[in-house]
Parts: C-alpha cells; structure tokens; sequence
C-alpha cells in the first residue's frame, strides 16, 4: 500500500520502474518521471543528443556497457507539463536482456532515482491534474480488461466525456458558494451580490446536469454487466430460504412442500461492488408432470447462462449431479445446508439460513468472482462515482427547498459546501490519503 502522505510530499522524486511485463521478448521497457528527468537521463548516460525545441519525440542513442560494449537505445521524452504524468517523463526502449536491464536499473538508482510504488505514475498525474478520479478507475479497468466489451466499457470511460458535466457542476457551484458568501459578509450593509430568482435558477441548472450524469450511468448498468448466479439442489434443501437472505426480502415462496418453487425467481442485488442477479431455481427432481419437466428443462437453461452455479443440498450428497463437473465456464460453489441441525462434506461450505452461519462468506465468494471477471475494483470506483453522484444531487435539492422556503443563507451555503465536496469526490479536488490509497495500490509497478 502507498503512504500517501509521504508520496505526496515526494511527488517531485525521480521515479523509476520497469514498464515491461515479466518473460521473454523483443524489447523492454524502463520509465521514468520527474523534475528535470530529461535531462538528468542524459547527463547520467552521457548520451550524446541535445532535446530538440519540441514538446515529445524520440531518437536513438549508443549507451555504453563498458569500455567495449555499446548497444542501441531508443530514447522517448514528454516535457513537463506536456506528458501523462504532468512532470518529464522519459521511456528507454532497449534489447531485452536481463543482464543488460538490471545493468542500467542499477546504474539510475545509485544515482538519486528511487523504485516507484505501484501507480505512481498515474498517482502523479492524478496530483496534476492530469486525470480525476474516475479516469483513474477507467485506466485500471483498460489494464485488466479480458474482454472486448470491457474493454471499450474502459476506453469510453477514459475519455472522460460523460464526467465532463461534473466539472461544469463544480465551477457553478463554487461561483454560486462565492455570491452566497458575500451576500452573508453583507448581510448588515443592505448589499445583495445575489437574488433568490438568480440562486434559483443557478440551482435549477445544476440540479438537472446532475440528474442527466445519473441516469446515463444507470442505463449503463453502473458500467458493467451483471453477474448471474443461480440456486440449484434437490427439492426442499432450503435454496429459496437462503435465496431470501441473500435478497433481503420475501421474492421466493418458502414451504416444508417439495417442489413448492416451480419456476424461475430472479432478483438483483448490489453488494457494494456492482450488480448481481440472484436466481431461485426449481428443485432438480424427474418431473412428474408437464409443468414440472417444463420447470427443469428452463432450469436446465439458465444453468448454462450462469456465471456461478450454487449447489445447495442438506443430505445425500454424494448424489451430486455429474454433468456439473465437467463445466468449464462455469464456477461451482457447493452448499451444505441447514449446518444448524446437519452437517456435510468437509470440502462443502456449510451454511444455516436460520442462523446465518456462512451467509457472508458466501457473498465474499460470489464478489470474488466479480473482481475476477471485470478486474478488481471496476465496479466499487463507479458505485462509488454513483454514491457521490446521488449525495450531490440530495444536496441541491435541499439548497433549492432552502431558497424556496426563505431558509437563512447559513443553511444554503453550508449545503452548497456538502455538494462541492461529495463532487470533488469524483472529480478528485477533495480526496482522502485513505480513498487515494486503495485506488493507486491496486495498480502494477511501472503504471
């Protein structure tokens, strides 16, 4: 984990780190970033290259090993404050050779360079200015991204075009908080900076950016598809009950019947971490009429669109189906239930719906799985984005009712002051050592 508040302290350092990943390949990649680090590389290697009057380029320079030995460098710069970090940054581009790597690491670091933490690169950039918040997210989303579609979830997100509002927001706000100010610092003079018709009408712009931003993020689905997690088991195991716990509410019919589920209950939830859609299935049983096959045969289905498939058996479970085995999309998770009165396999997660013995450790594994398939913290930064989002727009609404209502300015501004901050939130002007801290640590070394 970073010590933000040293980092930020020491955010003129000279950094170093390998950019390239770990094994064999053409080339590698060392970058650089700091006060002067143009020049300082230069000066360290000697290289015999003056930096052209331009904001980037490259050229290729003879880097001596020793008395006999050179090899060929490909030399990369971006001015401050021209570059992605906001400070010089400069990339070598070498052969890709150990010895050779380790030979010119070495050499940097005795000579005032310092490793780089994990994302202190994009941590400086963030300092900057260069990026906000949810940039930052988008950037670890376009590193772990597995898919095609996560992958262009995570380029539009970098693009920053649908935060762009928010810092509009932010202006407004902060002009507005002034006006409101010194209306207060005249309060006693009969000068008024601001109208109630003008604060109104600031209020009425403001309130329906904010709306706009909350809706584009739900329509697209807080940024990520859902993960499906489905219930199966014998009849009367007690899947709709531990269903209910999970859902927080009565959308499954319990019963001590066997068979009482007989179709498809789904229902999503957000744990936090993005959304999740929980599904009850019918009991696995032969099916004893024409509505019961039919009910098997669609659980059958959704089996196979399931990102997680729950076992759940309280007895006999050594009778676990065999076709669950061989499943290799799929992760299984099996449920010994009813722990409280029974017990199950040593290798099974045992789980009491009653007591709500192993609930959470269901959950953790469920969420697991989410961080695995979008990368881990993909849906926390936009649930997050999406919290502070709805705490701004909560805060305008209750300064427009202020103004409405006559209120005094005290209350108006100070519910200005609450929506500046849960924006800067997003935006990145007001942040925490703690919520920085869990952002950039996520990173690798070198981005």
């Amino acid at each position: 984990m970073i010590c933000l508040k040293r980092e930020i302290l020491l955010s003129h350092d000279l950094i170093c780190a390998r950019s390239s990943p770990d094994g064999f390949g053409a080339r590698q990649i060392i970058r650089i970033t700091g006060a002067n680090a143009i020049l300082k590389i230069i000066d360290l290697f000697q290289f015999d290259q003056s930096i052209p009057g331009i904001n980037s380029g490259y050229f290729t320079v003879n880097l001596h090993l020793d008395e006999y030995r050179t090899i060929n460098v490909d030399f990369y710069f971006w001015k401050s404050p021209f570059s992605y970090t906001g400070q010089d940054v400069v990339e070598l581009h070498l052969l890709s050779n150990s010895w050779i790597l380790d030979f010119i690491l070495s050499k940097i670091f005795a000579n005032g360079f310092r490793l780089a933490n994990p994302g202190e690169f994009t941590l400086r950039a963030f300092l900057n200015g260069k990026v906000d918040v949810a940039q930052v997210d988008a950037i670890h989303q376009v590193i772990e991204a597995s898919t095609p579609d996560s992958l262009n979830n995570a380029f539009s997100r970098l693009a920053g075009g649908i935060f762009d509002p928010l810092h509009e927001v932010k202006d407004e706000l902060l002009n507005l908080l002034a006006d409101i100010e010194a209306n207060l610092d005249f309060a006693g003079e009969d000068i008024q900076i601001i109208n109630s018709d003008q604060i109104l009408k600031s209020l009425g712009g403001m309130l329906a950016k904010i709306i706009v931003l909350i809706k584009k993020l739900q329509s697209r689905g807080i940024g990520q598809e859902k993960i499906r997690v489905i219930f199966v088991g014998p009849p009367n195991v007690g899947k709709s009950s531990l269903f209910n716990v999970l859902v927080q509410g009565n959308k499954s019919l319990v019963s001590s019947i066997a068979g009482t589920t007989r179709d498809l209950v789904t229902s999503q939830v957000d744990w936090g971490e993005g959304l999740v859609e929980l599904i009850d299935a019918p009991g696995l049983e032969d099916g004893r009429d024409f509505i019961e096959q039919q009910a098997q045969n669609l659980a059958f289905k959704e089996v196979g669109l399931a990102d997680i498939v729950i076992y759940c058996a309280e007895k006999e479970h050594h009778k676990f189906p065999g076709f669950f085995v061989n499943a290799d999309e799929i992760t299984l998770l099996k449920v010994a239930m009813k722990c409280d009165i029974s017990s199950g396999p040593a290798d099974w997660m045992a789980i009491s719906s009653k007591t709500l013995f192993g609930v959470d450790n269901l959950k953790k594994k469920i969420l697991e799985f989410v961080h695995k398939k979008n990368g881990s913290g993909s849906f926390s930064g936009l649930s997050r984005i999406n919290a502070h989002a709805n705490l701004c727009l909560e805060n305008l609404r209750r300064a427009h009712h202020c103004v409405l209502f006559e209120q005094p300015l005290e209350i108006l501004a100070l519910e200005l002051r609450e929506a500046v901050e849960n924006l800067g939130q997003i935006t990145g002007h007001v942040f925490t050592d703690d919520l920085l801290d869990r952002m950039f640590s996520r990173f690798c070394v070198g981005k």
